[in-house]
């Protein structure tokens, strides 16, 4: 086996399907690889065109994680000595898989970064600690990052990129504009401080005042179960198909996180024509700032009213027609970038190991 790829688990997440993109990736251009989870998510994603193996049938939980480790830190000692000390490289993807690498010769570390993942911590003298953590482990091997954003962030800490494998939402977003759009806006909720849950129950608040129509989809069922009653339309936990029909249906989509290393959602709608409104989290310039909603990418020093009003504005704009047909195009030209240079980028890794 020429590649390992360790995840946390495979808990429903833009990031973990970037993964399961790599290892296919690596697949097609005849590189061999397993990808191993360390937990055994209840909700996992669909991960049978990979090959994969667990550390452990424990569901993932933050309050055992720090009990758990230890163990999961052993049981990757003994699996790598027994069935995959002879690979070449292991791929790191997430903060919670960055001690293992202790356990692997620097010149076989790679890190696929798709965020600053120190900013998922609200806690400032903890997220502090958490990042110079992380970038010192960083510095240990070498980094694959996910755009240009992510690139500039790290140089900028000192970090040198070594590669670079920029994102792209799946062409399965794309459809043809629908006659009606029943739904004024759709927002994907998750947890997480940096997420801002509190913001999007105040936007549906507001929208509610307004009744205008709002759709929510969550991989959480008690965020589900929280805002159901609140909203039209909930989806819990769906697939490409469910999704891209909503935005099929839907006038904009509300994006409104505090930090995203890239912020796949708001991309994947405009593939269906559905016009991003986003507050500035990063990552969400790859395609906001040059693209047709250069207008809709938002400050976050913005008061929540003023990014509602942009947002009625936008939907209710008499030339959305037009701005929806430009959106889709921006989608299909970086997706015809991107797979240009994700080719690139995996000869590129493949030539530097000779995998």
């Amino acid at each position: 086996m020429n590649v390992v790829i360790i995840v946390p688990s495979f808990k429903v997440s833009g990031g973990i399907r970037e993964v399961l993109k790599l290892s296919s990736e690596l697949s097609e251009h005849g590189c061999a690889n397993i990808l191993l989870s360390l937990w055994n998510s209840p909700h996992a994603m669909n991960t049978q065109h990979v090959e994969v193996e667990h550390l452990s049938t424990w569901p993932p939980r933050l309050r055992h994680a720090i009990i758990e480790f230890p163990v999961l830190f052993y049981r990757f000692a003994r699996w790598r000595r027994k069935k995959y000390r002879y690979s070449k490289v292991f791929v790191f993807t997430h903060y919670s898989t960055l001690p293992l690498a202790l356990l692997v010769p620097r010149h076989q570390r790679f890190f696929f970064v798709q965020d600053l993942e120190w900013n998922f911590v609200s806690n400032r003298l903890m997220s502090q600690f958490l990042r110079i953590i992380v970038l010192g482990i960083y510095r240990s091997g070498r980094i694959i990052s996910a755009n240009a954003y992510l690139s500039e962030r790290l140089t900028n800490e000192d970090v040198s990129v070594a590669l670079e494998a920029p994102i792209w939402a799946n062409e399965n977003f794309v459809a043809p504009d629908a006659l009606e759009r029943d739904i004024d806006f759709v927002m994907v909720l998750r947890k997480g401080d940096h997420k801002r849950l509190d913001l999007y129950l105040r936007f549906i608040a507001l929208a509610s005042t307004k009744k205008m129509r709002v759709a929510v989809i969550t991989p959480e069922s008690s965020i589900a179960d929280q805002i159901r009653d609140q909203v039209s339309k909930v989806l819990l936990r769906p697939d490409h198909s469910q999704m891209r029909d909503l935005y099929t249906r839907s006038s904009c989509f509300i994006h409104l996180s505090e930090h995203e290393g890239f912020g796949l959602p708001p991309l994947e709608a405009m593939g269906a024509g559905c016009v991003p409104v986003c507050r500035d989290s990063g990552g969400v310039r790859a395609y906001m700032r040059n693209g047709p909603c250069a207008d809709l990418l938002l400050p976050l020093s913005m008061p929540l009213e003023d990014v509602f009003a942009s947002a009625v504005a936008a939907a209710l704009d008499p030339s959305i027609t037009a701005r929806r047909a430009a959106v889709r195009n921006h989608f299909k030209l970086g997706q015809t970038h991107s797979n240009q240079a994700r080719d690139a980028f995996v000869h590129t890794f493949m030539k530097e190991e000779e995998l």
